[in-house]
């Protein structure tokens, strides 16, 4: 009877001793089967297990990663459950099981990144980076001037859960498919030794490439259905793992897997070259997975660097469940500002659907760190991308409509960590076109959808002494049933950079820099449904990754992005405007001589003793005011503009005279300048721009600029009165009378094209002829 029973003991897989041989090529693999069930089996573990380590065998991460400190803004409050985590993969339950179900976040372990600190008060958004603490009469710099309008609530966790090449992945088990092979003692280290090992293995099947090799690639290695490439061991360190390393003649991919359903890349360092060979004009990438038929694939714990192309890595449209985890890429490419600039390269570019990247962590990739390409059902994760010698445009990019025509639905963006340590930064995660791209004017927009952003964090170098220098944060535009809400920006980044080369026309301009920042949804490119964190300010948004490092010449601000304190300025390379400690808000230029003030308000009568007061740009009213600390109005900076004003208007300041501008948006109109004008300024015009001045304490309002017939006219207002944009030709006779006006010239219809210089030799002169002279 007792043997009876131990034969359905082992029939049924019951016995402790049971051992399952894989056969095939090469050397026998015996792995023994666990005394506990399979993780699947049980009930998942939550964020924080009592156990210290999961449940199931992990592989160690990557020793050569440099680990995260602690996050900044801490992990105190616990997560929102999550819902059950369905089954792994394992070789007889396929994800493709699964049915459409995006991948779940999984649960954190306990270890060294969940490091807890006392949390701050003070709401992420309020960033004021370069402010130091006001204990002298010294004036202040303050590089992002915007102050929170919202009270103080408790920070949700942001920022990945965990350190890279810690994710787990259970499915992803230490032993081959089946049949196998190791190329212990290869004829040559090349990848022509590799190919036909492949080709004669076919699918199903594992190539084990010996550990510390280093072997050579002349052309594209390919890979089989079902078929594994790893380093025997799988080991984790750099030093360990085996290496493919294109050749000069190599321009194309080192590895392709497209259209191949279940691959699996493991444990392997792919080096493309890009240092010794320089750049490869092709469209290819290092590695390139994904396709119509490339299912349930998966890369897992490797390095992939210097990529002559494009990119390091590509998920190609069509595939499903293709499984980017626990990678080391970059660097990638190289910034406009090197010797070899202009070509740069995404860390991974994934366009798959229901799939997961999770746990890689992205270094110095100089276009997108994460570049999504719609990718709708996948979940991005944990992920940490890191610049730190190579000026970065975007860390994770979601701003492109194709190839899935916009559709981004079920795309989450959540717990990841960016962490600006050296070099600039431009954008956070941009999210829509017009971050990335400048709209045509003769298409509609191109509107994305569908997609979460949260819970993700920005951060600076760990070193308490420094700063991250960011161009923006979380900028959005033209997006439809989009979510962003709890992401968070640490107090040691700060939102700066020159706006020089971007566009000055009043009509196209872009919101200056800072942590949070949304195209306008009425009459603009805006968001046009969905939730958003309420840090954002409005402004228009266009090609934001021309925004560059350093100290810029110009500067826009929208509605809600000024908040001066007494001592503190925004300052430009010469320019800068402050809001003096004795109340006075003035504009200072820095000279060979020392520091000239050019113009102040004359405003510190009125702020007096109001320790209190602040100089804000008022996004309600649209007014330039000085309030109190309830928000009453001390002083009024334009008491000649309507008030609410109802144009759309931002704030310029500038190192080239007009200094400061009040513009609005449609038409291009200047509604308040209060310095003179440049030789040789300029400015674009339609049919309605106009330049508003107001006369000694604000008596009078004059207004010059073309009328829609091409002739520059100087109007001057009936009386005081207030005043927005002057939208229909001619004017009203109560309002307003003409003291000149040029001759008549042949633009009947106007010319959209026209522009106004103010001439080295003092003469005013238009695109189509000279119509004032003698101007000093």
């Amino acid at each position: 009877m007792e043997d009876l029973a131990n034969k359905f003991k082992n029939k049924l897989g019951l016995g402790n001793d049971r051992q399952n041989v894989y056969g095939g090529q090469g050397s026998s693999w015996h792995a023994h089967y666990p005394t506990q069930p399979p993780i699947y089996q049980q009930p998942p573990p939550d964020y924080y297990p009592s156990q210290p380590h999961p449940p199931y065998p992990q592989q160690n991460p990557f020793q050569s990663f440099p680990a995260p400190q602690p996050h900044i803004l801490g992990y105190n409050n616990p997560p929102p459950p999550l819902p059950t985590r369905p089954a792994p993969a394992t070789p007889g339950n396929s994800l493709q099981d699964l049915g459409e179900r995006p991948p779940p976040v999984a649960p954190r372990p306990q270890g060294d990144n969940t490091s807890t600190r006392q949390e701050s008060n003070v709401p992420p958004p309020v960033v004021r980076a370069e402010t130091r603490p006001n204990a002298t009469p010294q004036p202040e710099p303050i590089s992002n001037p915007s102050a929170s309008l919202h009270a103080a609530e408790p920070a949700a966790m942001a920022g990945a859960l965990y350190r890279p090449g810690e994710y787990p992945t259970p499915d992803l088990f230490p032993f081959p498919l089946t049949k196998h092979r190791i190329l212990a003692h290869p004829s040559s280290l090349t990848s022509t030794v590799i190919q036909q090992a492949i080709n004669e293995l076919g699918p199903h099947s594992t190539l084990y490439l010996p550990p510390n090799t280093r072997w050579t690639v002349s052309s594209t290695i390919h890979l089989r259905p079902h078929q594994e490439i790893a380093t025997l061991g799988y080991p984790t360190e750099e030093a360990e793992i085996a290496w493919l390393e294109a050749e000069e003649g190599c321009t194309g991919h080192v590895l392709k897997a497209t259209d191949m359903p279940g691959v699996r890349i493991r444990n392997l360092g792919f080096d493309g070259g890009r240092e010794k060979y320089g750049y490869a004009k092709t469209n290819d990438c290092i590695v390139q997975l994904g396709g119509s038929k490339g299912f349930n694939q998966a890369i897992d714990r490797c390095i992939i660097r210097h990529p002559r192309q494009w990119s390091c890595l590509q998920a190609f449209q069509g595939a499903e469940n293709v499984r980017v985890t626990n990678n080391r890429l970059g660097p990638a490419g190289y910034d406009e500002d090197a010797e070899d600039g202009g070509h740069w390269a995404d860390g991974i570019s994934y366009a798959a659907q229901n799939g997961l990247v999770a746990g890689n962590l992205v270094q110095d990739a100089t276009d997108g760190g994460i570049v999504i390409f719609g990718a709708p059902g996948t979940l991005v994760t944990s992920n940490t991308i890191i610049t730190q010698t190579r000026m970065g445009l975007g860390a994770i990019n979601m701003v492109d409509y194709g190839p899935h025509d916009g559709n981004y639905l079920g795309t989450r963006v959540i717990h990841n960590t960016i962490r600006v340590e050296g070099s600039y930064l431009k954008i956070g995660i941009g999210q829509g076109s017009s971050v990335w791209f400048t709209p045509p004017n003769d298409k509609p927009r191109e509107y994305i959808r569908g997609a979460v952003v949260k819970r993700n964090l920005i951060t600076g170098p760990v070193s308490d002494d420094k700063q991250g220098r960011v161009g923006y944060g979380f900028p959005v535009s033209d997006v439809v049933d989009w979510i962003c809400t709890e992401n968070q920006v640490s107090p040691n980044v700060t939102f700066a950079g020159d706006m020089s080369e971007m566009s000055r026309d009043p009509r196209h301009i872009s919101v200056g820099p800072g942590p949070f920042v949304k195209a306008p949804s009425l009459g603009g490119s805006g968001p046009k449904s969905g939730e958003f964190q309420p840090d954002f300010v409005e402004g228009p948004i266009m090609r934001l990754i021309a925004i560059r490092p350093g100290a810029t010449r110009y500067q826009v601000f929208w509605p809600g992005q000024i908040s001066l304190r007494l001592g503190e300025f925004i300052a430009l390379q010469k320019v800068r405007l402050a809001f003096d400690s004795d109340g006075e808000v003035r504009l200072h230029m820095r000279t060979e001589r020392g520091e000239e003030v050019l113009w102040e308000a004359e405003c510190r009568n009125f702020v007096a003793g109001r320790p209190d007061a602040r100089l804000v740009f008022e996004q309600l009213s649209r007014h330039l005011d000085i309030v109190d600390g309830a928000g009453n109005v001390l002083f009024d900076l334009t008491p000649h503009l309507l008030n609410p004003l109802t144009a759309a208007v931002a704030l310029s300041l500038s190192d080239q005279r007009p200094h400061l501008v009040l513009s609005a948006i449609d038409g291009g109109s200047i509604l308040w300048a209060p310095t003179g004008y440049e030789v040789g300024y300029q400015w674009s015009i339609g049919c309605e721009p106009l330049v508003y001045q107001t006369a000694s304490r604000y008596s009078h309002i004059f207004v010059s600029g073309l009328n829609p017939l091409g002739q520059y006219v100087v109007m001057k207002s009936i009386g005081h009165q207030l005043v927005g944009p002057i939208r229909y030709w001619p004017p009203d006779e109560r309002m307003w009378s003409i003291v000149w006006k040029s001759h008549e010239v042949n633009n009947q219809d106007g010319d959209p094209g026209s522009h106004i210089i103010f001439q080295g030799d003092g003469n005013l002169v238009s695109s189509f002829g000279w119509f004032f002279c003698g101007v000093n």
